[in-house]
């Protein structure tokens, strides 16, 4: 046996050319997979993407009482800016479910702006390359502003995530727009354990709940764990509680932890980012709301002097809607296109709105703030 292993290696030797390298240890092989006597049970065979931990509902009502102060401050900011959007038409939330989703895209890396989602909205047109990001904010929207309207609000998300995603029982991976996405009897697996979670924090406030939703649902993986709009919206519906119509978010804000590059973040830490991104936007949204009451009483004395029913309607439809068109605006204040867009040219002349598409044909205007 002996002298067949020397004989092995001398016609190994023998083999070699004089520009072959020295034969490598084994040991030294790091990038080979390991024996089977150096693998335990439990170890993974491939690298695990990262993963929440620290989802324990005790240690969430802990971290809650450590950080009741940040959460009485997003609060106080979040009921303002309900009480302050009372002031407005109903349809002028909608505004900021489209500023939300915009903003929400932007931590993803996705950069659509709110004109953009808003005329998809209306147009239903888009590029190629942005019709799938395109669709997911005017879901996203549709969440926070219709589901709102129609008295559905947080309970569809803890009503079960096939609803709530659009994910029906029918659907396979193939049909979805995208991969690794859970659908059937694993997404039903999942959503009751994600309601399940959600359920045990009763005690705590709603905005405690949205953050422990928002870190279990991507911890559970029921999207992929790049992409923040799914989990956000479910949130953002969680947390609001009768406070507004959902949580406002702001440009350069983000609900979990690497915003701030928290690294292996507790719940104590995950909670404080979550407080702050929402005082963050609810403050910002009041702000802009003082912007509009301002424009809205800029206008009124800028159409003083026009005569007629149209000019002051005019600047009310505005309000309502993100971007507005000719005929849109004729169908809402009940005039002929043609009076529409004189009062149009009157209100750029006067610089109470802008046009957003830059075009000559199917155009789309916004208030000038």
């Amino acid at each position: 046996m002996k002298n067949q292993r020397e004989n092995k290696a001398n016609f190994e030797e023998a083999q070699r050319s004089l520009y072959d390298p020295e034969p490598v240890n084994e040991e030294d092989l790091w990038f080979l997979p390991a024996t089977p006597e150096d693998v335990a049970p439990t170890d993974m065979p491939w690298p695990v993407a990262a993963r929440e931990s620290n989802l324990e509902p005790e240690v969430w009502q802990a971290a809650e009482k450590e950080q009741y102060r940040a959460l009485l401050v997003a609060v106080q900011a979040v009921s303002k800016f309900g009480e302050r959007l009372k002031q407005f038409p109903p349809e002028v939330a909608e505004r900021f479910a489209i500023d939300t989703v915009s903003a929400v895209l932007r931590s993803e890396g996705n950069w659509l702006s709110s004109e953009q989602i808003a005329l998809y909205r209306t147009l239903r047109t888009a590029s190629d390359d942005a019709a799938q990001d395109l669709s997911r904010a005017s879901w996203a929207v549709r969440r926070l502003f219709v589901g709102h309207q129609s008295g559905v609000e947080a309970g569809e998300a803890l009503g079960g995530l096939h609803g709530f995603l659009g994910r029906t029982h029918l659907l396979s991976p193939q049909q979805m727009p995208g991969e690794e996405r859970a659908v059937g009897d694993e997404l039903a697996a999942l959503s009751d354990r994600w309601c399940d979670g959600v359920g045990r924090l009763q005690a705590c406030h709603p905005m405690t709940r949205a953050a422990y939703g928002f870190a279990s649902w991507r911890a559970e993986g029921i999207t992929p764990y790049e992409e923040l709009l799914e989990p956000t919206m479910a949130a953002l519906l969680i947390g609001a509680s009768g406070l507004a119509p959902f949580l406002p978010m702001a440009q350069g804000y983000r609900l979990d932890r690497h915003s701030l590059r928290l690294g292996s973040a507790g719940a104590e830490q995950r909670l404080a980012v979550f407080y702050g991104a929402i005082e963050a936007g609810a403050l910002s949204a009041v702000l802009e709301l003082d912007r509009l009451m301002a424009w809205r009483e800029n206008a009124q004395e800028s159409i003083s002097d026009l005569s007629g029913r149209t000019p002051p309607m005019m600047a009310e439809a505005f309000l309502r809607a993100r971007v507005v068109s000719a005929d849109w605006l004729a169908e809402e204040v009940g005039c002929s296109t043609m009076t529409a867009r004189r009062n149009l040219n009157l209100f750029m002349d006067r610089s109470l709105v802008r046009e957003v598409t830059g075009q000559d044909r199917y155009r789309f205007w916004t208030v000038a703030l």
